[in-house]
């Protein structure tokens, strides 16, 4: 789905608030999505505003990146240091990787996270260029290699052949909703495609954003392997922790 394409007013703050992330494979969720989002100067979300989308230049889109991931490693330095263990899915703007001084910022904050943390953390990169070799694929990927272990795309939605993330070890494609209402049959016909797409190249389906609990259904019939969205109604603050047994939300 497309980014919401509200402006963003003046003097919108960015903040990240974090939810359950459940891999349908898995009996607990230990898998958190630091959500970026807004809040106006009250302190009011922003709703439809999405703060990670390319800003005016390559150097703006940077720095809203840089502050993002500092809230998010920040969150969960705080978690690890009271013991607490769990992963945590985070989004990465391409364009913010686009020059080397941009992904020079960008991955310097990634060498403030330990060993330990870098293993726990999930990059999801998103806003492609709509024209995607393999050479700029490479070349947006190679930056995360040396810190993560796994990443995973969000394909722009003209992009229709998911080879060259199999190509470059992608662990899966993301579908995001951006939690809003969406016809249960349209949602069938955009799952089973989303789907069929990533199986010819063995890549699991993650769709993030979900609303509401009947698209969640959905969502599991159509074969989609990991889910998140609204629909918990366990957004908090901070990560974790790992939530075990039986939610509402495991549909």
């Amino acid at each position: 789905m497309n980014e919401p394409a509200k402006t963003e007013p003046k003097g919108a703050l960015l903040d990240t608030m974090y939810r359950p992330v459940w891999e349908t494979d898995k009996p607990q969720v230990d898998l958190f999505y630091a959500k970026p989002i807004l809040r106006d100067e009250a302190g009011n979300e922003l709703v439809g505003v999405a703060p990670l989308i390319r800003q005016a230049t390559v150097d703006a889109t940077m720095q809203r990146q840089v502050q993002y991931l500092k809230q998010a490693f920040e969150a969960l330095h705080m978690r690890f240091e009271r013991g607490e263990r769990f992963r945590l899915l985070v989004r990465i703007n391409s364009v913010a990787l686009a020059t080397s001084e941009a992904a020079k910022e960008v991955t310097d904050v990634m060498r403030t996270l330990s060993v330990e943390e870098r293993r726990h953390i999930i990059p999801e990169i998103t806003a492609f260029p709509k024209s995607l070799s393999l050479n700029t694929l490479d070349d947006i990927t190679i930056p995360l290699m040396a810190f993560f272990d796994t990443w995973l795309a969000q394909p722009e939605k003209e992009q229709a052949d998911f080879t060259p993330f199999s190509n470059l070890n992608y662990a899966g494609v993301v579908l995001d909703l951006l939690d809003k209402p969406i016809d249960l049959k349209l949602a069938g016909k955009v799952f089973q495609l989303f789907a069929q797409r990533a199986s010819h190249r063995r890549l699991p389906t993650w769709v993030l954003g979900i609303p509401t609990p009947e698209l969640a259904k959905v969502a599991r019939i159509c074969g989609i392997n990991v889910l998140s969205g609204a629909y918990m109604n366990m957004d908090s603050m901070l990560p974790g922790p790992v939530i075990e047994g039986t939610q509402d939300f495991m549909v």
